[in-house]
C-alpha cells in the first residue's frame, strides 16, 4: 500500500499532489520558484515542496497563531521534509481539497484549494476588503496553491497572484458569500493565503493578467477550484 492516502500526478509530469494525514502537499522533481504569503518561507523562495497543513483539533486559535511554524515543521517530517519547502496552515479538512488543472499548448496550470472552518461553516469569517473589521477569534480560511509548468518572469509571477485573487473573489461572488462584518459580498476571508510556483521550464512569459494566456489558465483553474472547495466542504448553503 502506498505511504500516501492519495497521490495525483500533476500536468507536466514534474511532480505530484499528495495527501498524508494532516498534510496536503505538492512534491516536485524540479526546483520551483515561488512567491507567497505563506507563514513559513513566504516571499520569493526556491523550493522542492509546497505544504498546506491542517491544524489538529487540539490546537487552540491562540496556540496556533503563537507558533504556527512548529506545526508546519512537525507536519513536514511526515513527508520526510526538513528543508526546501514553503508552508501554510489551515483549519480546513485538507482531504476535502479541490484540484483543477488546464493546459494550453506547452503551458499548464494546476490549482489546489481548501476552504472551511472548524465548525464546517465555510468562510464564517468572510470579509469585504476595506471595511471595518474587529476580530475576537480567527476561524475560516481559503488556501490556494497555484503551480505553473512554465517560466513567467518574477513580475509576471506577482501578476498571477493578482489574477488568482480576483478569481477567488469571483467564486465567492458567484456563491453569494457575504461578509460577517457588513453583509457586503465577500472578497475573501481574514486569513486567506496563497502560494504561486513555477517550474522555470520553457521560454520566459511576461504577462499574467486576466486577458493573457497564462492569466486565463490561472483564473479559470482558481475560480473553479475555490468554488469546488467551498461547496465540497460546506454543509450549509453558501450564503
Amino acid at each position: 500500500m502506498d505511504e500516501f492516502t492519495k497521490q495525483i500526478n500533476l500536468f507536466g509530469n514534474f511532480g505530484k499532489l499528495v495527501l498524508k494525514d494532516n498534510v496536503l502537499a505538492i512534491l516536485s522533481d524540479v526546483d520551483l520558484s515561488t512567491v507567497s504569503s505563506a507563514i513559513y518561507n513566504g516571499g520569493f523562495k526556491k523550493v522542492k515542496a509546497i505544504l498546506n497543513v491542517q491544524a489538529p483539533e487540539e490546537y487552540s486559535d491562540r496556540k496556533l497563531h503563537v507558533n504556527p511554524q512548529k506545526l508546519i515543521l512537525d507536519s513536514a517530517k511526515k513527508l520526510g521534509l526538513s528543508e526546501h519547502f514553503v508552508g501554510m496552515v489551515t483549519a480546513a479538512a485538507v482531504e476535502k481539497f479541490a484540484l483543477v488543472s488546464k493546459k494550453d499548448g506547452d503551458l499548464a496550470v494546476s490549482v489546489t484549494a481548501t476552504a472551511v472552518d472548524p465548525e464546517g461553516v465555510t468562510c464564517s469569517h468572510a470579509e469585504s476588503a476595506g471595511e471595518n473589521i474587529e476580530v475576537e477569534e480567527i476561524t475560516g480560511t481559503i488556501n490556494i496553491m497555484v503551480v505553473i509548468d512554465g517560466n513567467p518572469t518574477e513580475s509576471c509571477l506577482v501578476s498571477t497572484v493578482l489574477t488568482a485573487t480576483e478569481a477567488k473573489t469571483a467564486a465567492l461572488w458567484e456563491l453569494d458569500i457575504r461578509s460577517r462584518y457588513s453583509g457586503d459580498v465577500a472578497t475573501g476571508t481574514i486569513t486567506d493565503a496563497i502560494i504561486v510556483a513555477k517550474t522555470n521550464r520553457g521560454a520566459p512569459i511576461v504577462y499574467g493578467g486576466p486577458a493573457s494566456k497564462l492569466g486565463q489558465l490561472v483564473g479559470f483553474c482558481t475560480r473553479k477550484a475555490v468554488k469546488e472547495a467551498v461547496m465540497k466542504a460546506n454543509k450549509y448553503l453558501p450564503h
